[in-house]
């Protein structure tokens, strides 16, 4: 497979092709391949780009504590509902929301390893130093994808619009949303006809120790969200605790949650004060195939 087959002009949706270090589409829009291998596909200007990705800071945390697999039996999942449900055949998925792409290293790894497949996956954030970062590390693992080359097993990175991807019509098996906004139109849009939608979402207990220690009102209600168009398959919840060993693990993940741009500076001191701490790991794993509405 080859990862231009299914890109698109950001600006105008026409085919893309390479010409030495550019990317080019059939109107004369040129990106240019960053060093690290990445293109920016990210529109300039458009207003549902959001903010400009996470911060260098944000992303740093992320790799260093998910380098501690401490999240890893959720991309298992993630894994396990994907080989249980994508239609036949070659596969591509679709990352919306990647990050530094970890989770989606992970997952496409373990689906590999069942065999009986091409693989292709592509990762879209608004972060550019997140796509840097998964393009370095996809290389590290032994399934890096130089944009423009075929292979059986490739997964590359890219700066992405997730309310408009840089993507073909029905050209993917997958999306996978997790812990990001879900663009249901977009989603529809880019599927294959019996792909599916997998979304991972925090479950009501998640992170619940950490968050009884930044806020003094706590709130657990969770509601399902509804994704008109889709309709659902299957769920699983991934549930289990974990030990944080010292402060460091502590202040990477409490930086990585939403809880970091809105706690006090007393509950941030109480909880960044803790040497160790136990926390509840619970997530709501659900698939979605087009087809009536959740």
């Amino acid at each position: 497979m080859n990862v231009l087959s299914i890109l698109r002009c950001p600006l105008c949706r026409s085919v893309l092709h390479r010409d030495d270090k550019t990317i080019l589409c059939e109107a004369g829009h040129c990106f240019d391949l960053a060093k690290e291998g990445y293109v920016n596909l990210l529109p300039p200007g458009k207003g549902k780009n959001a903010r400009t990705g996470d911060e260098k800071d944000m992303l740093r945390a992320r790799r260093e504590f998910l380098a501690g697999g401490y999240y890893a039996p959720v991309s298992d999942g993630i894994a396990s509902l994907l080989h249980a449900h994508l239609p036949a055949g070659e596969t591509v998925l679709c990352d919306s929301g990647c990050g530094e792409g970890w989770h989606t290293l992970r997952y496409t790894g373990r689906l590999a390893e069942q065999g009986g497949r091409e693989i292709l996956t592509v990762g879209f954030d608004a972060s550019k130093y997140g796509a840097a970062c998964g393009m370095k590390n996809a290389r590290r693992d032994g399934f890096g994808c130089e944009i423009g080359i075929d292979g059986d097993l490739l997964t590359c990175f890219f700066p992405g619009n997730l309310f408009s991807l840089p993507l073909a019509d029905h050209s993917v098996s997958a999306v996978i949303s997790m812990f990001a906004p879900v663009a249901v139109e977009e989603n529809l849009r880019v599927l294959r006809n019996g792909g599916i939608l997998l979304t991972a979402a925090s479950g009501k207990e998640h992170l619940r120790e950490m968050r009884e220690l930044l806020y003094t009102d706590v709130h657990y209600a969770e509601k399902e969200p509804v994704h008109p168009g889709f309709a659902k398959i299957a769920e699983e919840t991934v549930r289990y605790t974990v030990t944080l060993p010292d402060r460091d693990t502590i202040a990477n993940l409490f930086m990585m949650t939403p809880f970091y741009y809105k706690t006090t500076a007393e509950g941030r001191e109480k909880l960044l004060g803790r040497d160790t701490l136990t926390v509840t790991v619970e997530t709501e794993l659900r698939v979605y195939r087009e087809g009536g509405t959740v």
